[in-house]
């Protein structure tokens, strides 16, 4: 997938260049002086869990960068300094940016839990990552009660006309539109991937480094590939693992995602079946379907109860199940959870596993400062152009597809093809990224990688233009964290330049115990 940059690619690219930096009424560009002359002041982090080592800081941005003078906003930022020293007293390589997905999740919560998977940059690298514009601590987008339910699963209320549930959840995402703007006011238009990498753009001169050294991991691989476009030539080494798709609109985004998901449920089951007398769901693949089946069953009918007393519905257990596909070393937790809830009609560990990636406590609220849910939706629109004239109709279109695709998800996940109604058309400049100029990438692909499909890879590795592709033969979102042939590939290039040959790939490894 690696391809020489020719002249065409090169115009291309700075042509989507142009197209990315708006230029001001009368013709010029828009002065951005105050923005990039900045410098950052460090202090103490106040972040749940933060190791001592992390410090943090405030970047300033434009709201527009259009139009500069009409507004600042601040976006947080953390950095743990290296450990070796170069030329008075920096970092040998400069700074390593990390964004760890979502669209939604903090960087300043992220940092501190992926230092120690990246230790052998420590030396190298000052490891900084930020809450982007919109999310966390960054002129967070908020939203109101319409956004905190869920709206994807009808199947657990009590049978109702299919017209009429469509009918229901287009009006609540219409709904949910009018909140997000009513509570986030004149931020909001511009929150999204593009300004997202102006920002870091901003940041990467307010670190004092000429490129930009950047990890991105799920969403993060979306808006390293728009950096990418954007800034080329200011693009150093970038390592996209799990990688997004460019060009998938909502619709398509989910029915590949229920697909994947499927998968994943399917390697699961037949993995624990192969487990034998150890598999607490049976010792055959036929025995551990009926098991969950027979369990999705019984929810249908009568919900468990939780230790807090709420209900613990089908939905609840097929999001279990849908987190603990995104991390190989949760399917024995997993497992035991389902025989656990089976045999006993307790829930707890199911719950346990729902809580902890909602990053909610034992009474299901939320931190204060945590906004993923309205991050996501906010960032998603904005980088989609594509809505439904009829979104009623396209759900009635979509349902049997969806369901063919995935039995046990494919009905939750096809509400997801009209979130962003009532939300403005989003920015078509990522569906027309080609050819980019940038350097050489190393994208990070996983082969049963639920949340972004194996394919997605390859597919933006090809828009990029000289993406090499590294395949990893497991399970699970993402594979620097699980396989340590990926992590030493990806930091070899980190750290030297070094990019593994067309087609490598590492087998798949036995995960840590949980």
């Amino acid at each position: 997938m690696a391809a020489r940059t020719t002249a065409g690619a090169a115009a291309a690219a700075l042509a989507l260049l142009a197209l990315a930096v708006p230029a001001r009424a009368d013709g010029g560009p828009p002065d951005l002086t105050r923005f990039y002359g900045q410098r950052l002041s460090w202090g103490g982090c106040d972040v749940k869990d933060a190791p001592p080592e992390m410090r943090c800081a405030r970047l300033t941005v434009p709201i527009d960068y259009a139009r500069p003078a009409d507004g600042t906003i601040e976006l947080a930022v953390a950095r743990v300094r290296a450990t070796g020293t170069g030329a008075e007293g920096a970092a040998p390589k400069g700074s390593l940016v990390f964004n760890f997905g979502g669209p939604g999740a903090s960087g300043l919560t992220g940092l501190g839990g992926f230092l120690a998977d990246t230790a052998a940059l420590a030396r190298a690298y000052d490891r900084v990552s930020f809450d982007p514009r919109g999310v966390g601590r960054s002129a967070p987008v908020r939203c109101g009660p319409e956004a905190e339910r869920d709206g994807g699963d009808s199947s657990d209320d009590p049978p109702a006309d299919a017209a009429e549930v469509r009918k229901e959840l287009v009006a609540q995402a219409r709904r949910t539109a009018e909140e997000c703007r009513a509570a986030t006011g004149k931020v909001l238009p511009y929150v999204g991937t593009i300004n997202a990498s102006r920002d870091l753009d901003v940041l990467r001169q307010a670190l004092g480094d000429r490129k930009l050294n950047y990890f991105g991991i799920s969403y993060g691989t979306r808006l390293g590939a728009v950096y990418a476009a954007q800034f080329p030539g200011r693009a150093g080494r970038l390592v996209l693992d799990a990688v997004d798709s460019l060009t998938a609109d909502a619709a398509q985004s989910a029915l590949a995602q229920a697909t994947a998901f499927q998968k994943g449920l399917d390697a699961f089951l037949a993995d624990c079946a192969a487990q034998g007398a150890t598999c607490p769901l049976g010792a055959t693949v036929a025995a551990v379907t009926g098991a969950l089946d027979d369990t999705v069953a019984r929810l249908d009918r009568t919900p468990a109860k939780t230790a807090s007393g709420a209900d613990f519905t089908a939905a609840d257990l097929r999001t279990s199940i849908t987190d603990s596909l995104y991390a190989e070393q949760l399917w024995p937790l997993l497992a035991q959870g389902i025989a656990d809830l089976s045999a006993t009609g307790d829930p707890a560990a199911l719950d346990r596993i729902n809580k902890e990636f909602a990053g909610e406590d034992e009474n299901g609220e939320r931190a204060a400062d945590d906004n993923s849910r309205e991050a996501l939706l906010a960032v998603n629109c904005a980088d989609d152009p594509t809505r439904a004239k009829d979104p009623a109709a396209e759900l009635a279109s979509l349902e049997g597809r969806f369901t063919k695709a995935s039995p046990m998800f494919g009905p939750d996940q096809v509400a997801a093809a009209v979130s962003c109604t009532g939300w403005p058309a989003g920015t078509d400049y990522i569906r027309r990224i080609n050819r980019t100029g940038a350097p050489p990438i190393l994208l990070v692909g996983t082969r049963g990688d639920p949340a972004t499909p194996y394919q997605w890879a390859g597919e933006t590795a090809r828009r990029l233009g000289r993406g090499v592709v590294l395949t990893y033969e497991g399970e699970g979102h993402g594979g620097y964290a699980a396989s340590q042939c990926v992590r030493a590939a990806a930091d070899a290039f980190l750290l030297a330049g070094t990019l593994p040959a067309e087609g490598a790939s590492c087998a798949r490894e036995t995960p840590p115990e949980h």
